[in-house]
């Protein structure tokens, strides 16, 4: 794993074997590119799985979860599940790291709020994102 310029990793991250992060968007190694340099934010509890690849100039947010060999090109919601090339939305992940039992979108008919079956914390859809309910 290699951190490059630009590239900001908040605590209690998981970064798996071999997973890459890129800091130019349109590399050239005859063209010096390095004051086009895009940050990159990886928030507090976010896991990258293996071989994984993160492109420049997004936001992984709090405790999302971006499968083994991914390629992440666009921002990725806090509790969100993504893989594959590139990463889409697939379901939700608990702040313990389990799989919440619920459908990546909104209108698959089924209750805005979930329990964690592991940890018991409670979490509420709302459109496209997952917000933890205190209490």
């Amino acid at each position: 794993m290699s951190v490059y310029t630009g590239v900001t990793i908040e605590d209690n991250v998981f970064l798996g074997p071999s997973m890459v992060f890129t800091n130019v968007i349109n590399p050239r190694a005859y063209i010096d590119r390095k004051s086009e340099y895009r940050a990159t934010l990886v928030k507090c509890g976010a896991s990258i799985g293996a071989n994984a690849t993160v492109v420049c100039g997004v936001t992984l947010g709090e405790y999302c979860f971006v499968g083994a060999g991914a390629v992440v090109t666009r921002d990725v919601a806090p509790f969100a599940t993504v893989y594959g090339s590139p990463a889409r939305l697939r379901g939700w992940t608990c702040w313990c790291g389990v799989q919440l039992p619920m459908s990546a979108h909104p209108d698959a008919g089924e209750p805005d709020e979930f329990t964690c079956r592991d940890c018991a914390r409670r979490y509420r859809r709302s459109g496209l994102r997952l917000v933890q309910v205190a209490g």
